[in-house]
């Protein structure tokens, strides 16, 4: 018998990780993070703020899920989903409907080539992998109210 029981066997515990808290929370914050800490750290910041987190694997879902839910925050992995995140960008900026959404994204210092081609396609911002660590709980906190 799985310890959470929420979870159920041949479910993915990060996924449920991620959902549980945009479940109970109204406020949601939609990710495309393939880097596990990230998205760990990201859960964690939201948690205390009662903010729920859904992680996708694909643009075409999460832009779906927006348009049903409405995130009051996208954050993108562009450095292990590059294209998949300037799909999300291209979407959300030719959406009417989400062209307001914020969104936000980050990339390893290997990859700084991308930072301004992400934020010319659209993205609010793009952290450095280790500013947006240190500048998450800011970052949660300002686009949440």
């Amino acid at each position: 018998m799985p310890l959470n029981p929420k979870v159920t066997e041949g479910t993915s515990i990060k996924r449920d990780a991620l959902v549980d808290g945009a479940i109970s929370a109204k406020r949601s914050v939609f990710s495309l993070v393939a880097d596990m800490a990230a998205a760990m750290q990201i859960v964690k910041c939201a948690k205390p703020l009662h903010i729920g987190v859904r992680n996708f694997d694909r643009a075409e879902k999460l832009v779906t899920q927006a348009a049903l839910e409405r995130p009051f925050l996208v954050i993108l992995d562009f450095e292990k989903c590059e294209v998949e995140a300037f799909r999300v960008l291209n979407e959300l900026r030719n959406n009417a409907d989400l062209k307001s959404v914020p969104a936000v994204g980050f990339v390893t210092q290997a990859k700084s080539m991308v930072k301004p081609e992400a934020e010319k396609a659209g993205c609010s911002r793009v952290y450095m992998k280790t500013e947006f660590g240190r500048e998450l709980p800011d970052l949660m906190t300002r686009y949440a109210v």
